[in-house]
């Protein structure tokens, strides 16, 4: 292990920083997400300016407990918000140098690392840059204080530094456990699955009410966090800092910051020179799978191996069914008060049935044509017909889609106390979706079908096209607007329905059923005369 060379460094860093400039504009994503920074970045430091003339015009007659306490939730929310963004590309982006192959052959590894360590900071800056200014100008204006404004901005670029650092180097080490474990190689959907779900679980828990927010801004100010924040109060006349905290930050934090270096030179080159482990895929000719249980002698063989090839894609290569869990954040509000008052909302049961109906429609069936990828010659050519290969794809989704709308919808309203005539009709609102639901996906994918594929991380994926997604939800919401809106009606208010509350159920459920069977049969038909007769151009 050496010392990074400065100049080569610095030529990956540009190198790097070039790669982001032209992917950004060589893609409408790209394009959008510039114009997006240019709108939104402003507006967001003029806002962040207001708030740090307000807070530096209170400062000077607040008490000092408010204040080291407001200095303390700035300092976490800061770091949590860059150690989050840079944890997250670590892992999926920038974890890795892109040609690695090549550019660790001829580059010692020291380099590369500073290089894109040295581009993250780069890209960290153009982001922040900005905001951090606004928020240095507004309290110095506000409080009249120079010195203040200063002290902000030095211990905010500080904490932004640490967290990066840190956050790499985290990163790396999930990367590494990931390359020398075989458990976690072969199941890390899932455990990505259930640890995505937990730090939304702490996050609602933690940030869902003030109260909460205060205790958790307390404990902290009670912890050596808050020590960071006393750099800054050492600015404030009117707070009596502690300078001795404050001088301890400041040197654990500077020198965390050449140790969180040499931890990420140490974790980089087990990671980029390591033989990462692979999981066993051997296949087993007389091994009776799910769908063959499930499926033997109920459909025909091409329409079962279609459905097995489905699961097996998404256990392989999760990224590729990623996309379908955008509904989840429906229940971001419900889960809150669920994990807050412990009590579940009276709605949370339909709306987690049909959540989960959207995302199972949508997992295989959304991109028929696109979703084949490189295959795609040899599916138009094989002996399949269009309606065959539609089917398979919809029973992928079809079949654990019935099972856990079951469950969930009546788990939750066994647990709410749901009536059960208003838990009849939620079930067969969320059934009746979640069988029409892959037809419709399957038709919205064959409208506005999807070839180009993304990159995440250094894996091609084909995700389906914006606009299928907007004809796929606004069809399905149309379907169970009926069903979903009587079982609201008869749980909310039930003393504004127009009839009784057991015609009103029945009426709803029976036109979902209408409007689902019209839009299922004319879905497949569609989909599936689409995809037997589309030619490669």
């Amino acid at each position: 292990m050496r010392r990074p060379d400065r100049h080569r460094a610095g030529r990956i860093a540009r190198v790097e920083l070039r790669r982001t400039w032209r992917s950004l504009r060589a893609s409408n994503r790209g394009i959008l997400l510039l114009v997006v920074g240019v709108l939104v970045v402003p507006l967001y430091s003029l806002v962040i300016a207001g708030a740090g003339y307000l807070g530096g015009g209170a400062v000077t007659t607040a008490a000092p407990d408010d204040v080291r306490l407001a200095t303390t939730g700035a300092v976490a929310g800061l770091l949590g918000l860059t150690g989050f963004a840079v944890l997250q590309r670590t892992v999926k982006l920038n974890g890795e140098p892109d040609a690695a192959d090549g550019l660790l052959t001829t580059v010692g590894y020291e380099d590369v690392l500073a290089g894109l360590l040295a581009a993250e900071c780069g890209r960290l800056l153009v982001v922040g840059a900005v905001p951090l200014c606004a928020l240095a100008v507004g309290v110095t204006v506000g409080s009249g204080l120079p010195l203040l404004g200063l002290a902000v901005l030095v211990t905010s670029l500080l904490v932004v530094l640490f967290g990066l650092l840190a956050s790499y180097a985290a990163g790396l080490g999930l990367k590494l456990v990931v390359a020398r474990s075989a458990f976690v190689a072969r199941h890390r959907a899932v455990i990505g699955g259930v640890t995505s779900l937990a730090l939304v679980t702490v996050w609602l828990l933690a940030w869902g009410t003030t109260g909460v927010q205060l205790a958790v801004l307390r404990a902290a100010t009670r912890s050596p966090l808050s020590w960071v924040g006393e750099l800054v109060l050492l600015a404030v006349p009117s707070v009596e800092a502690a300078p001795l905290a404050a001088g301890v930050a400041a040197a654990v934090m500077l020198g965390s910051l050449p140790a969180a270096g040499l931890v990420c030179l140490w974790l980089a080159e087990r990671v980029w020179y390591g033989d990462a482990v692979q999981p066993d895929h051997e296949f087993d000719a007389t091994e009776r799978t799910l769908s063959d249980r499930l499926l033997s002698g109920r459909v025909s063989t091409a329409t079962r191996v279609v459905t097995q090839k489905s699961w097996r894609r998404a256990k392989r290569a999760p990224l590729t069914v990623q996309f379908a869990v955008a509904p989840a954040f429906l229940l971001v509000f419900q889960l809150q008060t669920l994990l807050l008052e412990r009590t579940v909302p009276p709605t949370l049961p339909l709306t987690a049935g049909l959540v989960t109906a959207a995302a199972a429609g949508a997992a295989f069936s959304l991109n028929p044509l696109g979703g084949e990828e490189r295959v795609l010659p040899l599916t138009l050519t094989a002996d399949i017909s269009g309606k065959r290969f539609v089917t398979g794809l919809a029973l992928a989704g079809l079949l654990p889609g019935v099972g856990l709308v079951t469950v969930l919808v009546t788990g939750l309203g066994v647990v709410a106390g749901t009536p059960l005539p208003v838990l009849a009709a939620a079930m067969a609102t969320a059934l009746v979706v979640t069988v029409a639901a892959p037809w419709v996906a399957a038709a919205a994918g064959v409208v506005f079908p999807k070839f180009e594929p993304s990159t995440v991380g250094d894996t091609s994926v084909t995700v389906p096209s914006g606009f299928a997604f907007g004809l796929y939800f606004a069809v399905l919401a149309a379907v169970a607007t009926p069903g979903a809106a009587a079982v609201a009606l008869a749980i909310l208010a039930p003393a504004l329905a127009p009839v009784a509350p057991t015609w009103l159920l029945a009426g709803g459920v029976a036109t979902t059923v209408l409007l689902a069977a019209i839009g299922a049969a004319m879905g497949y038909l569609y989909a599936a005369n689409r995809v037997g007769s589309y030619r490669l151009e």
